[in-house]
């Protein structure tokens, strides 16, 4: 796993190390979310694909994931003159653990080509905000190691500025693509909400309608009902009046 390998670069004088933090100001529940989404963005436009390969949960509670990344590859301009041979696109693997008990999301990531130039082993950890739950923290690290002699410090400097430069690109690629979900999700809560409005408005509409059409049958059955009395009442009139005359005949 790339943690054991950063663990090798932790022990390795000869590496050159750095570190940083930066802040998403979204949630932890939010970059969890999205950790997965993170390209592509308009400030991404060196990765160039990114495939899951593996992915498990650990302990009932982590979700594990390896992917592959593909990457373009930037010779300096110094360099060029030596290392115009090298591929300028390069592989990645990125190991990830978001831990949703302890809070926290950790990446590791390492290039698995190009390891005589220039090796690099990034961690990433996501962590909540102590003094605010809506803002994440951003612990990035890396450690850059060259094998390429006589060039190995100057190369293994520019891997810490390329890294340094990248991490601010990469913090604003996911804060575009945090803004970008938070911006749909609320979008859909009030689409959702004005579909729930717009039912109850149908619903009530449904029931004004039962109800005057209700009421409208029972004035109309209570109107047929009074009518059918009268009509009753006038054949029962009619049918006593013939027996009246033939009595008052004969008492003539």
């Amino acid at each position: 796993l790339i943690h054991f390998y950063k663990r090798s670069f932790q022990r390795c004088e000869m590496a050159k190390y750095y570190n940083t933090e930066h802040i998403h100001p979204f949630s932890w529940e939010h970059v969890c979310r999205a950790i997965f989404q993170r390209y592509p963005n308009p400030f991404a436009s060196h990765v160039l694909s990114e495939d899951t390969v593996y992915r498990e949960i650990i302990n009932g509670s982590v979700l594990y994931s390896r992917r592959f990344l593909m990457k373009t590859n930037k010779i300096p301009k110094w360099g060029e003159k030596w290392l115009s041979g090298f591929a300028r696109r390069v592989p990645l693997i990125e190991e990830s653990y978001v831990d949703r008990v302890n809070r926290t999301i950790t990446t590791y990531t390492r290039n698995v080509g190009l390891s005589n130039f220039m090796t690099v082993a990034e961690k990433v950890t996501y962590k909540e905000c102590p003094e605010n739950p809506d803002r994440t923290i951003a612990v990035k690290e890396a450690w850059v190691e060259s094998r390429f002699y006589g060039l190995r410090s100057a190369i293994k400097n520019f891997g810490i500025e390329r890294f340094k430069s990248n991490c601010v690109k990469a913090t604003d690629g996911f804060n575009h693509v945090l803004e970008q979900l938070h911006t749909q999700q609320h979008n859909l809560s009030r689409i959702r909400q004005e579909k729930i409005e717009e039912f109850h408005h149908i619903r009530d509409q449904f029931k004004h309608q039962y109800r005057e059409k209700t009421e409208s049958l029972k004035e109309k059955s209570s109107q047929q009902w009074n009518n059918a009395k009268e009509t009753a009442k006038k054949a029962a009139h009619m049918a006593t009046a013939p027996s009246s005359l033939l009595a008052a005949e004969k008492e003539d």
